[in-house]
């Protein structure tokens, strides 16, 4: 998926700073061309941290997640690539932090709209993903509604004082 002409689509300004978690994307640095192209304010870990910071982690590979999961929670929008444990995990930790900007790419609705260019494109991605923004989902018996990803029950968002 083309996350420059998501990213466009959704509204996303030109100057967004865009923080890429993990290590080297699939197809290295020429894969990232086209989205450096349209956000130049692309950044890593590895631009972020100070000559050397990043050292004695270079071999630890749980340490170099944990960096890049700091820096995903205190984000401001966060969009998974994929539907690994580490965006599923960020999902639930942002609703439990009080339902941060978290958008999930509708990927399999998308396919048509990125494979017909006579849509009108961005109008339809924003409404596919109206409801896709962090808001309070409650945990359901649907498969993938799980404790990680959904971890706020029902009666938390009904009452206005904390529970805990």
């Amino acid at each position: 998926m083309s996350y420059c002409r998501f990213l466009k689509a959704l509204g996303a300004p030109s100057t967004a700073r865009i923080y890429i978690a993990g290590g080297e994307p699939f197809g290295g640095s020429l894969a990232l061309q086209p989205l450096i192209a349209e956000f130049p304010n692309v950044i890593t870990k590895e631009i972020l941290a100070r000559g050397g910071e990043l050292s004695p982690f270079i071999k630890k590979a749980s340490a170099l997640a944990a960096i890049d999961y700091i820096i995903s929670l205190s984000s401001n929008v966060f969009i998974p690539s994929h539907g690994g444990n580490f965006g599923r995990v960020m999902q639930g930790h942002r609703a439990y932090a009080g339902h941060k900007k978290h958008i999930r790419p509708n990927k399999r609705a998308m396919l048509p709209v990125f494979e017909n260019s006579t849509f009108e494109f961005g109008s339809i991605i924003r409404t596919l993903h109206k409801k896709s923004q962090g808001q309070p989902e409650p945990r359901t018996n649907k498969r993938d509604r799980d404790v990680i990803a959904y971890p706020v029950p029902e009666c938390m968002c009904k009452h206005r004082t904390p529970i805990f």
